[in-house]
């Protein structure tokens, strides 16, 4: 299809107007072949995003050792890197949502790789630098993440996203969970191979950045860039639907919408357990072991928290996929509901582990494995959600607002929070200490489930209407393009409407209501 601007248009157009719409065609359809191809690519490198995150993780008792840190600071190495993370996914949000996604993602993994690469060289008296370098990684895993699912989401159409968000969510517990493997296995394979021991858990962190090269000549001869909003509407024409806002609206339209507000409320909690369990876990049941007298393997300790976190990440997403599926058919607002009764689970699951530990530390593996999969439901639900509910042209927005609000207030400040906690309630003067400490921080989780089930439930409330009025948006947005195209006289479309009329017509309402949603 071929949509042609009248001179008058195109003055408008020069004119930067604010809320006017955009007409744009890509230069060919994408194929369902090369959109199932590159969503295994975007797949890939999700894995290669969480296992590079979760390295540390791995082997965070050798970090210490190493830096001769404590506690508090050895939780700052990933508040750190969270921080950083989350103050820029807004940024990439609004630049994804106005530039070609495809380069940020590229930028992206190629950031990450080079300041992941060089932390691996960091001497042992220069602990700051280090932090740095891992802030730093930070920034390009954020413009990663944050696009994806937008890009994902205008590949596929609302009735196969769940399918195509599940697979890409697969890939973030199993790679955290082979985060923990790889920075275990390659720092005991380096140990073997004659490396320092006090060094040669810097060799886990030269794996990821060699993939990183691989994904990004994948992205960049494979990955497409679709329209905006190409697969809503039963558009299969590349029309994309886009109007051109300013930021202070955009970030406006989110702060309004229901559903937003409180999936992003709910999903913080969720962060801040996964945040304090998948940092502090392999730690906690070591400090556990040793207030015993026993002396457990870190090797063994990270790896098995490595394979149940990929067997539980995976099991857990496709668990909530397909409950919400099944659910949908007596519930249109099954897939918070799904989230909300994950949570309920999870926090009694957790406070097991935390209490059952102490006396018996090998008992508490059942428990780990069920609150795993509990937590790990919502994890494709939640961007399933977001999507649904924000209008094509704000969801890199959306997802980087929404992620930036919940790793501030969950995975960026549990980690910290409870090596703090620790340090200031019982020290680490014996290893008994070190565990009560861990132990105080972690029975904090099941606090989190009750509140981020409480905001899935406002969720589920608010849900409906949201999402149906995103989907008249995006019909009448098209239809009024379409006319456009043809030379139609839609009013607020033409060049002759007002900008009261266009955000009018993008609302599906009259055009006397002049408060701007698109």
């Amino acid at each position: 299809m071929s949509l042609v601007r009248s001179n008058e248009e195109e003055a408008e157009h020069n004119g930067n107007e604010q809320h006017q719409l955009s007409v744009s065609v890509k230069g060919k359809v994408i194929t369902r072949r090369r959109a199932i191809f590159a969503h295994l690519i975007f797949t890939s490198i999700n894995f290669l995003n969480y296992t590079d995150r979760y390295t540390i993780a791995g082997v965070l008792s050798d970090i210490q050792d190493y830096f001769k840190i404590n506690d508090t600071q050895g939780g700052l190495i990933q508040t750190v890197f969270i921080l950083v993370y989350m103050c820029c996914a807004p940024l990439f949000g609004y630049l994804g949502d106005r530039f070609t996604r495809k380069y940020i993602l590229i930028g992206g993994i190629l950031a990450w790789s080079f300041f992941t690469l060089m932390g691996s060289f960091v001497g042992p008296h220069h602990f700051w630098l280090f932090l740095m370098l891992r802030g730093l990684v930070g920034v390009g895993e954020s413009s990663y993440i944050t696009v994806s699912p937008a890009l994902i989401g205008d590949l596929f159409s609302e009735s196969e996203r769940m399918v195509a968000l599940s697979v890409f969510s697969f890939a973030a517990p199993f790679g955290a969970g082979f985060g923990y493997i790889l920075g275990s296995l390659t720092t005991s394979i380096a140990k073997d191979a004659g490396a320092d021991h006090d060094s040669a858990w810097q060799w886990s962190l030269r794996v990821t950045p060699t993939l990183g090269v691989i994904a990004v000549i994948l992205a960049a001869f494979f990955v497409p860039e679709p329209a905006r909003g190409a697969r809503e509407a039963s558009n299969d024409n590349g029309l994309e639907i886009k109007v051109e806002t300013s930021l202070k609206d955009d970030v406006m339209y989110l702060f309004k919408n229901k559903t937003a507000v409180a999936v992003t409320v709910a999903y913080t909690s969720v962060t801040y357990v996964l945040g304090c369990l998948s940092f502090w876990a392999p730690v906690f049941l070591e400090d556990a072991y040793l207030a015993q007298g026993q002396n457990p393997s870190n090797t063994v300790i990270s790896f098995g928290f490595g394979a149940v976190t990929c067997a539980c990440g995976v099991i857990g997403v496709a668990l909530g996929a397909f409950a919400a599926k099944i659910y949908l058919r007596r519930r249109s607002n099954a897939e918070p509901l799904v989230a909300a009764y994950g949570l309920i689970a999870a926090g009694p699951l957790v406070f097991m582990v935390a209490v059952i530990v102490e006396y018996c530390p090998a008992a508490i593996w059942p428990f780990v494995i069920l609150g795993e999969i509990a937590l790990c439901l919502n994890w494709a639900l939640v961007p399933k959600i977001l999507i649904d509910c924000v209008v094509p042209n704000r969801r890199a927005l959306a997802s980087g607002i929404s992620m930036g609000v919940t790793h501030l207030f969950g995975d960026a400040y549990s980690p910290f929070f409870v090596g703090l906690l620790a340090d200031v309630t019982y020290g680490n003067s014996s290893h008994y200490n070190q565990f009560k400490g861990l132990q105080l921080g972690v029975l904090t989780c099941p606090i989190a489930c009750v509140i981020g089930a409480a905001a899935f439930f406002v969720c589920a409330i608010v849900y409906d209407e949201d999402h149906t009025k995103t989907a008249e948006i995006v019909a009448e947005a098209r239809r009024a393009r379409l006319e456009r195209g043809r030379g139609g006289g839609r009013p607020g479309v033409n060049s002759g409407g007002t900008l009261a009329e266009h955000a009018a017509v993008l609302e599906g309402g009259m055009a006397e209501d002049t408060d701007p949603l698109i």
